[in-house]
């Protein structure tokens, strides 16, 4: 039996991130980039793990311990928030004001999704972009992430058939495929992934939501493009909220979902 895919990626949910130093990241995406904080989780012996912030209900997980590996020399691994034009300017001032090194604003394309962006690394080498959209969502959000391909064709084929997402948009050098609330999963084609792509860090992925009639039929055909389930855990130890499924998977190029 062919699986189908009848409603494909509804939202991206949450997204997790490597961290090394979690006070002073935490302190960054709180007061100079204007996040709500949402709350810390900590080891047995009360040590901090990560740190939970939001944009608008997205949660962004600032993960220990980090990775060694520098920022990447393309433009992704990438995050992507969805603000307004005031709190894009405030972002810009607040970056400013921190003497934090910052590209834009830069307009796009009226063809694209997405307006105005500036664009900024964390203080540890993570991607950021803070931007203004054209198009849904334009609520405080997630708007899209980017991640390195080292083969454009193949991974549009696997976000498409497996995910069933919509048809790509062009932005840049980069390719946008929408979900169906208009948040975006991204990908620039690289010649060889960057360590900062290779070396994940404990925790670090993207969440999406699928619907429950589209949940097995992605599953089915995750190995059959290229990717790889690594299954759920959490499930099989009960940990799951009743009728709560996932699984954690790669994509063809690695990148963990």
């Amino acid at each position: 039996m062919v699986a189908e895919i009848r409603y494909g990626v509804e939202t991206i949910d949450h997204i997790a991130i490597p961290v090394r130093d979690l006070e002073a990241n935490q302190k960054f995406y709180t007061e100079v980039l204007g996040l709500k904080f949402k709350t810390t989780r900590r080891n047995p012996d009360g040590s901090p793990r990560q740190t939970y912030v939001l944009a608008g209900e997205n949660i962004i997980g600032l993960h220990l311990p980090g990775i060694s590996a520098g920022p990447s020399a393309s433009t992704g691994p990438r995050i992507g928030v969805s603000v307004s034009s005031e709190r894009l300017a405030q972002v810009k001032e607040n970056l400013q004001h921190a003497n934090h090194r910052f590209t834009g604003p830069v307009e796009h394309s009226t063809e694209t999704p997405l307006m105005r962006s500036i664009y900024f690394d964390d203080p540890d080498g993570n991607h950021l972009e803070f931007c203004v959209r054209r198009k849904q969502p334009m609520s405080e959000c997630i708007s899209h992430t980017v991640f390195e391909t080292r083969n454009l064709k193949k991974a549009l084929t696997f976000y498409s058939e497996v995910l069933g997402t919509a048809a790509p948009v062009a932005c840049g050098q980069e390719m946008m495929i929408p979900t169906q609330n208009g948040q975006m999963i991204g990908l620039v084609e690289v010649e060889e992934l960057s360590e900062r792509s290779k070396k994940h860090g404990r925790g670090c992925h993207m969440a999406m939501n699928v619907a429950q009639e589209d949940f097995d039929s992605m599953v089915a055909l995750v190995e059959r493009h290229g990717g790889q389930s690594q299954g759920d855990k959490r499930a099989e130890e009960g940990l799951r909220p009743e009728g709560e499924r996932s699984i954690y998977l790669f994509d063809p190029d690695n990148n963990r979902l």
